[in-house]
Order: structure tokens, then sequence, then C-alpha cells
């Protein structure tokens, strides 16, 4: 089964077809990130919020047929809607959060606590994933990074993730190469043949080499 990014997920939910990858980003997605510790130095969730562009505001907006008025503003009620709706996370969609330690990866939970609203024209989604194992931050880095691996959308960080609950901790941005992202993603999109990218959906699954890497490193506790 292919995954599915944001946009396509939710057309899909509205019995809509998506549109096809192409070789560069159809939407683009602020993304603010909160690393969240419990009592014991921890880390035990992440907050995301996601602030999509107009253009896939709108298209979203209307697809779901919300915002009936045209007054650019949500009732109570669809805001629940949508909320419900992009709780339901397709099988094997990941959240386009990526979360690593030692060189391996780190699970997270489904959404919780989704949140929805439409404000000056951009949809803005709220929710935290939690790790079912929580994790020690200690010397060694932990590393998340914000991405579509068909890089269909693309996620820009607004601004340094801040660390709340745990003190003694530092988190940089390590830049993606997106010169030699683009070059691989125009290699591998050359290998495919035009009835495996129109009839199958198929695209290369080169989004992270566009990501840029945060990188969470906490002193050792006293």
């Amino acid at each position: 089964m292919l995954r599915v990014p944001p946009l396509h997920f939710v057309l899909a939910l509205c019995c809509l077809c998506p549109c096809q990858a192409a070789a560069h980003p159809h939407e683009f997605i602020d993304t603010q990130l909160t690393f969240r510790a419990d009592g014991e130095g921890r880390l035990g969730e992440i907050d995301v919020v996601w602030v999509w562009d107009d253009l896939t505001s709108m298209l979203i907006i209307e697809d779901l047929r919300m915002d009936s008025d045209g007054n650019g503003e949500l009732t109570g009620e669809e805001k629940q809607r949508l909320a419900a709706k992009f709780s339901q996370w397709p099988e094997g969609y990941g959240g386009d959060l990526y979360l690593s330690r030692d060189g391996s990866s780190v699970e997270l939970r489904r959404p919780l606590d989704m949140k929805a609203d439409y404000l000056k024209g951009q949809l803005v989604l709220t929710y935290l994933r939690a790790l079912p194992e929580r994790i020690p931050l200690d010397q060694t880095p932990v590393i998340l990074q914000a991405y579509d691996p068909s890089y269909y959308a693309y996620y820009e960080l607004s601004g340094i993730p801040e660390v709340r609950g745990r003190d003694g901790c530092r988190v940089s941005i390590v830049k993606a190469d997106t010169g030699a992202a683009q070059k691989l993603y125009d290699q591998l999109l050359g290998q495919l043949t035009e009835e495996e990218m129109m009839e199958q959906g198929k695209y290369p699954e080169v989004g992270g080499a566009f990501a840029d890497q945060v990188v969470l490193k906490c002193d050792a506790q006293r």
C-alpha cells in the first residue's frame, strides 16, 4: 500500500482522487515542534503544529465542505469534524515525523488531542505524538525530522524547537543539502517508467533528503 501525504489522505477520505506527485512539492506546511520531558527527564511527547499554505488550505476546506457561509471562519462543529477527519490516519502512515536515537528509529504513537482551526485563510492542526516507551535525554543525541517521503509536501520548520520539562538541553538544526537531494530525486525519477508513475502511482521516496535535522542533546543529569 502506498503511503498517502496529508492532503492525499484527506481527499481519499472524501472519496476524491489524489493528484499525481511531481518532482517538486505541492503543499507547504509550516511546522512547529516542541519536545516534552517527564518528571524524570525522559522524552515522553512531541507537540506538533501544522500550518498549511493558503492554496492547500482553501482546497481542503472546500473539499470537506467547510466554511459554508464563506466568512473565513469555522464553527465549533466544523472544527470538531475537521479534527476528527485528520485523526483518521491510513494504515501505515507515520505522520511525516521521524525520531531516531543511536541510529535506530524511535516509535511514535498516533495523534492525540487533535485540534483544528482555520485562521486567516490557513488550516492549522495542533496535536501531540507520544512515545510508547520514554527515552532518557542524556549525552546521546536525539534526531527528529519532519518530511513527506514522496516530497509531495514540504515541511518548513518554524524556528528552533523548544524543550520543556528538562534543563541542560540544546537544540540545533542541521540544514539539508537540497542540491544533492534534488539530484537524487531526479536520478530516481528517471528510472521510473510512465506506466509506473501514471498507473501505479510510484514515486521516488527521498523526502528525507530534503528535510533538515533537529538535533537534541542534553547534559547528563546529576
